[in-house]
């Protein structure tokens, strides 16, 4: 019986530690794509799935929309694999001009995240804190006279 719970743990332990470096080595490539394109251009080579996976992880955290450009970054970079690796169109094929989509000016307005927080609770508590350090102090005043 503890050599089967033996066997036992030492596979689960064995599948985690598998599961975990397969984890770990995409979350890498995708930190790498991330970081390769935080100077606004991306310098390596990767592959189309990568790249979509790094994209997804840069869409899903808003600090990257709100504080960056890498997401648009990234976009190009994919775009720019997809129309390298599609066939190019016969003129024949080509029915309508495609347009590239426009990109934000350098000059546009960031507007930051809100952050959740209440000011008027936050003013209020700060108001209360200013009465009650002023009524402590005007008691010890007329207390020492």
């Amino acid at each position: 019986m503890m050599r089967r719970i033996a066997i036992v743990t030492i596979l689960v332990l064995t599948l985690g530690a598998l599961f975990a470096a397969v984890a770990l080595a995409s979350s890498a490539t995708t930190a790498q794509i991330i970081q390769d394109a935080s100077d606004g251009t991306i310098n390596g080579h990767y592959t189309v799935a990568e790249v979509r996976a790094a994209l997804t992880a840069v869409e899903s955290d808003p600090s990257y929309s709100q504080y960056s450009d890498i997401e648009s970054v990234i976009a190009n970079y994919l775009s720019s694999l997809l129309a390298a690796s599609s066939p190019k169109p016969t003129p024949s094929t080509t029915h309508a001009a495609t347009t590239p989509a426009p990109t934000p000016s350098p000059s546009a307005v960031i507007q930051l995240d809100y952050t959740g927080g209440q000011p008027l609770i936050l003013f209020a508590i700060g108001g209360a804190l200013l009465c009650g350090g002023a009524l402590l102090w005007r008691r010890t005043a007329t207390a020492r006279s």
